[in-house]
């Protein structure tokens, strides 16, 4: 085999091989490998510290080389407007280690060091090193691994970088399916109490319960529908975990719930949306996967944690111990943009057992509820802020994640608005793609 690039070293280890993989195939698209004895026909980088080797000379940093976590000295400058670390010396031929940089962003390396974490035991978006300094919505990793092959191209031109692709995924998480419907009579009937005590809605209450009147969250047909129209795949996450603080869905056994997901299944993909009750417990995450797929009759191989509940290592060696391949948890819950600097699905490196896991991650760049609720944008802000994050994506041939959830579409209340938000994310997306394609 005729590969595009070799990389000289003189030491393998899992995680130099996991950051060339990531970097040179999964980013870059191109056929590698690594040596300790470099051929004169390929293109070469050359990761040691002799630099009499020849090739595009990077001096390794030296965390690929090591085991366990160590506090990292991290110095961030810029060129050109983006931003790195692990800078080079004037006699590389790059201008930083992109296989430690690469590395140390998505293994997501600063977690497993910070012990600083939100009410909910999340880490924050405001600890990290990309928030800090101000490129969260830039896919960094992506960037540098592209200026990379720009560098390799120039060194030598009959190398073929294959072109960038982008493409899109609507998610949409289900944690309240409907407003009233299959809440039982008791519940709903204290409902329509409360309702005329606050001041809420209880017509509108009752003749969702007589089935007079469509139920509130019940947008599933508008998603569907203004998604067909804009050719955007949609990934549906249900929930199936017992009632609790954090946790308003109704009876996944209810009549209504179960004839939702099984219409539902027809078409779209799913996933389950774990409920926050079952935390990292297999036991209780295994019972939750156990009943969606005993409803929809399909595997459940998908998963996103409800309210972003994330530890690492511990969750996705959980979900990975239960048959789970993708999940779609990464991302933060109060900022938008690139939690772990990129934009493509990759796979899982676990520092605590230093090897690359069978798990896939597809990172998100925004969720519906943080413009709303957390960063309190108005739709036209937000519309704004999307077309960026949408453009930035495109950019650098990554896929491109949006989080909606059911209950956001209703298009009434605090929400009112919020559809121009969802079609206009639709619509860019698709013209995104289309414009990538004609350039």
């Amino acid at each position: 085999m005729k590969f595009d690039v070799q990389v000289y070293v003189k030491k393998r280890t899992a995680r130099l091989e996991y950051s060339v993989d990531l970097v040179l195939g999964n980013i870059l698209g191109l056929s590698y490998m690594i040596t300790d004895l470099p051929q004169d026909d390929i293109p070469l980088i050359n990761y040691s510290d002799d630099r009499s080797v020849g090739g595009i000379y990077i001096q390794p940093d030296g965390i690929l080389f090591e085991t366990g976590i160590r506090r990292q000295d991290i110095w961030i400058a810029h060129m050109n407007g983006i931003p790195l670390f692990y800078q080079q010396p004037p006699e590389a031929g790059f201008h930083m280690d992109i296989f430690s940089f690469a590395f140390y962003m998505v293994t997501r390396y600063e977690e497993y060091l910070s012990p600083s974490r939100d009410d909910n035991g999340r880490f924050a978006a405001e600890s990290s090193l990309a928030y800090k300094h101000n490129f969260l919505d830039i896919p960094v990793v992506d960037i540098w691994s592209h200026r990379l092959g720009v560098t390799l191209k120039l060194l030598y031109p009959g190398i073929n970088i294959p072109e960038k692709k982008y493409d899109y995924l609507l998610t949409v998480d289900l944690d309240e399916p409907f407003a009233y419907r299959g809440k039982g009579v008791l519940r709903n009937l204290s409902g329509l109490f409360m309702d005329f005590i606050r001041g809420g809605k209880p017509g509108r209450r009752f003749r969702c319960m007589t089935g007079a009147m469509k139920d509130t969250y019940d947008t599933y047909d508008y998603i569907n529908l203004t998604a067909e129209a804009y050719n955007s795949p949609i990934l549906y996450f249900f929930t199936t975990g017992n009632r609790g603080r954090f946790d308003k869905n109704i009876n996944p056994y209810s009549r209504c719930y179960k004839r939702l997901i099984r219409r539902l299944v027809r078409k779209y993909d799913i996933g389950i949306h774990t409920s926050y009750g079952s935390g990292n417990q297999p036991k209780l995450i295994a019972r939750e996967i156990e009943r969606l797929a005993g409803i929809s009759r399909q595997e459940i191989k998908k998963v996103r944690k409800h309210y972003f509940l994330l530890t690492l290592p511990l969750t996705y060696q959980v979900i990975q111990e239960l048959g789970i391949e993708t999940d779609y948890t990464l991302g933060f819950v109060r900022e938008v943009g690139f939690r772990a600097g990129i934009a493509r699905p990759f796979r899982f490196y676990d520092l605590e057992k230093e090897e690359v896991s069978s798990l896939t991650l597809v990172p998100f760049q925004f969720m519906d509820v943080t413009y709303q609720k957390y960063k309190r944008y108005d739709p036209s802000d937000a519309i704004e802020s999307i077309s960026r994050l949408i453009q930035t994506t495109r950019d650098v041939g990554g896929l491109f994640v949006s989080i909606w959830h059911n209950t956001s579409l209703t298009d009434e209340d605090e929400w009112e608005g919020w559809r121009q938000v969802f079609e206009h994310t639709l619509m860019e997306q698709q013209f995104s793609s289309i414009k990538l394609s004609n350039d």
